[in-house]
């Protein structure tokens, strides 16, 4: 699998270093870097382009007609570690703020007075200024990394150096490149690992204790995290507003008092008592859940107290259940999993263990089978048990459906794209479906020009909306289901033959209930606990059910037990409460002699009679038979492609059922028949 590719845009070179460092530390060599400063870039194998500056710089440097790459507008974090010099200036001193673009140096002025450092008198100074500043008066420069900018007017330069990338756009990389970003919770400690040494260096700069702690406070305030310090004495020292917010407790007045006092829920002892860290946890505390992680505080080797740093996740868990309560609203969830997939028969057994393999792949999965036999119950089943289970279900049937409702369905559409569109657009089932499954039921339906715009999301990936004119990635993985024999409408021209063996990749045969008779008395009782019918069912009735050949399939056996629940008083029904075509004994006498007359016409019959013959003695436990051991059982000579063709002939005939794959082939129940009368 490719890496995919960042360009990195920037004006200086040494800026260009100061982000691949960061991004190398974060995402390792999982990503590949391009830099305007090493031309030539293709800009057509880019994913994603990284910005140092306002959308001019990017515009300046690319066609933004030749590219599809999303931009990201990098936000910039000072290291503060480098703030250190920044106490020894006294209250008032005049800083020049040096940058190369007037935004920028507004942008680092409000960040280091957000900082606390608003005791200092900034002007804000770059190249491209109207009105350059008198800045004889000005006392220290002070730059990010951009030293030769400064006017040499000024003695004093203080560089704190390239500002690197951020937290907030290297989640936003991460996100859209699809990256693990594990490294978030190294830096939030590392970030408060540099707050501690900044108020040991600040105690040594500062004239009292006051000024020291409302400088630390205003820095770790701004924190989107509870942030709290115990001393080694056990006593809180400090308590930041988040933390306040998240646990509902008064930190100022917590602020003196020992931890066991306003922490009672938090594990701290190990950390105070062992010296040892606490590994990121959930822990519950008064209704909230908490993530949280303990560390214990070391300067000079020497044990100075702990930090916990901690996050309110229940407000997250809460908007995940609204986000499943709209989905279960819109129905993108599954009711269905393979537990809800009855049946003991061999024959069930194969295809349920078979759907249980294709489910763990993320190729396109083509069921077929007859109408009623469960096709969308396995494919809801696949989804579950697939890595997409956490992602949406989307179901599209395309019985009866027009081709401009199934366009507008599938891929939805732009504003203004045909009378009555919904304003504002409306986003297709394919996009719905990010990340998840979408399911394409009774896809032989249809209509050519859909095929050949699912063929494309196929191949591309992409869709493009109704009306629209851009292409939207999706992420999804499509189950596709059909009752109709594909083959036959390929040479009927209704159905593409390119789509076919797309979908094609990875086939399952759900079998008809005929063929797996074994079967009824489970789903019997599935269905009428399921549906709550209080009834038993005589041998006798059982007796007819195994009789009828059941066309219509589970649904119909299903449709069965709803009409008794209905029609009969007791609990127990009689032969004759059932419908009329269950009551008339099953002479299928016709049938039989009709098969066994399209033998005589295909061949020897005494080939077709011994290969049935074969699989009625093999049937003993036995999900199938292959060709091999079939044509090894043999007397009568036959190679292995007369024998496929002979069975071919007999499979549509119903007189043997052959399985997908290694399934193998038995003989049919009717196959039984039309062996007694050979």
């Amino acid at each position: 699998m490719n890496k995919p590719i960042i360009f990195i845009i920037t004006k200086e070179i040494d800026l260009y270093y100061t982000f691949r460092d960061k991004i190398h530390e974060i995402f390792g060599g999982e990503v590949q870097l391009r830099s305007n400063h090493f031309p030539p870039v293709d800009l057509e194998e880019v994913d994603l382009i990284l910005s140092s500056g306002a959308e001019e710089i990017y515009r300046d440097i690319v066609d933004t007609s030749k590219v599809q790459a999303p931009l990201v507008v990098a936000n910039r974090s000072i290291d503060f570690n480098k703030l250190e010099i920044l106490f020894e200036l006294p209250v008032g001193t005049k800083c020049l703020l040096v940058s190369n673009t007037k935004e920028v140096a507004y942008e680092s002025m409000s960040m280091l007075e957000r900082l606390g450092f608003d005791y200092l008198d900034f002007t804000p100074y770059s190249p491209d200024m109207d009105v350059i500043p008198d800045v004889c008066q000005i006392d220290v420069a002070v730059t990010h990394g951009l030293k030769d900018l400064v006017p040499e007017e000024i003695q004093r330069v203080i560089d704190l150096e390239n500002r690197s990338l951020d937290l907030s756009t290297l989640f936003e990389i991460a996100r859209i490149l699809k990256q693990p970003f594990d490294q978030s919770r190294h830096m939030t400690m590392d970030y408060v690992k540099s707050f501690v040494r900044i108020g040991r260096e600040l105690a040594q700069s500062v004239q009292n204790e006051h000024e020291m702690n409302s400088y630390l406070e205003s820095v770790l305030d701004a924190a989107q995290e509870g942030i709290i310090f115990i001393n080694a004495d056990g006593k809180i020292t400090i308590f930041n507003e988040e933390a306040s917010s998240i646990l509902g407790i008064d930190g100022q007045d917590s602020l003196g008092k020992n931890y066991t006092e306003v922490l009672r829920d938090f594990p701290i002892d190990q950390v105070m008592a062992k010296q040892e860290p606490f590994p990121r946890q959930m822990i519950p505390f008064q209704g909230l859940n908490i993530l949280t992680t303990m560390k214990p505080l070391r300067l000079d080797e020497t044990f100075t107290g702990a930090v916990i740093t901690f996050q309110d996740v229940t407000h997250v868990q809460r908007m995940e259940q609204e986000i499943r309560k709209k989905k279960l609203n819109t129905g993108m969830t599954t009711k269905y999993t393979f537990d809800d997939i009855i049946g003991h028969s061999d024959l069930m057994r194969g295809t349920r263990n078979l759907a249980k393999k294709l489910a763990r792949s993320d190729y396109t999965v083509l069921i077929m089978g007859e109408s009623g036999t469960g096709k969308e119950i396995f494919a809801q089943a696949i989804h579950e048990h697939s890595s997409r289970r956490s992602g949406p279900f989307v179901a599209v049937n395309f019985a009866g459906i027009t081709q401009s409702l199934a366009e507008s369905e599938l891929f939805g559409y732009e504003e203004g794209a045909f009378t009555g569109a919904a304003r504002g657009g409306k986003a297709g089932l394919f996009e719905l479906a990010q990340n998840g499954t979408i399911f394409l039921d009774e896809i032989g339906d249809a209509p050519l020009k859909i095929q050949a715009a699912i063929l494309r999301v196929l191949q591309e990936k992409q869709v493009m909306r109704v009306g629209g004119n851009k292409m939207i990635p999706v992420n999804v993985r499509v189950v596709a289901a059909t009752n109709k024999p594909l083959h036959d409408l390929i040479k009927e021209g209704t159905f593409r033959e390119d789509l076919y063996y797309r979908l094609n990749q990875l086939p399952l045969e759900v079998p008809p209930l005929r063929n797996r008779k074994e079967d009824i008395q489970d789903l019997v009782d599935y269905f009428l606990q399921k549906n709550q019918i209080h009834m038993r069912f005589t041998t006798e009735i059982f007796d007819r059910l195994s009789v009828y050949q059941w066309p219509g399939n589970v649904r119909e056996l299903e449709g069965l037990l709803t009409y008794l629940s209905v029609t009969v008083d007791g609990v127990e029904p009689s032969v004759q409460d059932l419908p009329r075509h269950l009551t008339i004994k099953n002479d299928n006498t016709s049938d039989v002699n009709k098969v066994i007359k399209l033998l005589d016409q295909a061949g020897d019959k005494r080939i077709f009679k011994e290969i049935l013959q074969c699989l009625s003695l093999y049937q003993g436990g036995k999900s199938g038979i292959g060709r091999v051991t079939l044509k090894a059982m043999m007397n009568q000579p036959i190679t292995e492609s007369q024998l496929r063709t002979k069975l071919e002939i007999l499979k549509k005939c119903e007189c043997v059922y052959t399985g997908a794959k290694k399934q193998g082939t038995s003989i049919t129940d009717f196959g039984k028949q039309v062996l007694s009368q050979l």
